[in-house]
C-alpha cells in the first residue's frame, strides 16, 4: 500500500492536482469542499491558520477560476 504524506505542502499539491483534473462543474464543487476540509484541518492543526493566505487562498482562487472557466463552457 502506498504511504501518503500528511505534510501540508504535499496535501496542498495533491488538492491542486485534483482541482486541475476537474472537467465538470460538479467535480469543481467537490474540489471546493476538499479545499474547505483542508482549511478546517489546517485550522485545527499546529498551524492555526498561519498559512491560510499562503496555502488555502490560492487553492480557493484556483477553484473560482475553474468554476468560471467551466461555467462559460456550458453557456
Amino acid at each position: 500500500m502506498e504511504k501518503r504524506s500528511k505534510h501540508y505542502g504535499d496535501v496542498a499539491k495533491w488538492v491542486e492536482s485534483v482541482i486541475d483534473s476537474c472537467v465538470t462543474i460538479e467535480q469543481v464543487w467537490s474540489a471546493r469542499e476538499l479545499v474547505r476540509n483542508f482549511r478546517i484541518q489546517l485550522d485545527w492543526s499546529e498551524y492555526k491558520g498561519r498559512y491560510r493566505w499562503d496555502i488555502i487562498h490560492p487553492l480557493e482562487d484556483k477553484v473560482k477560476v475553474m468554476i468560471d472557466k467551466l461555467s462559460r463552457r456550458v453557456r
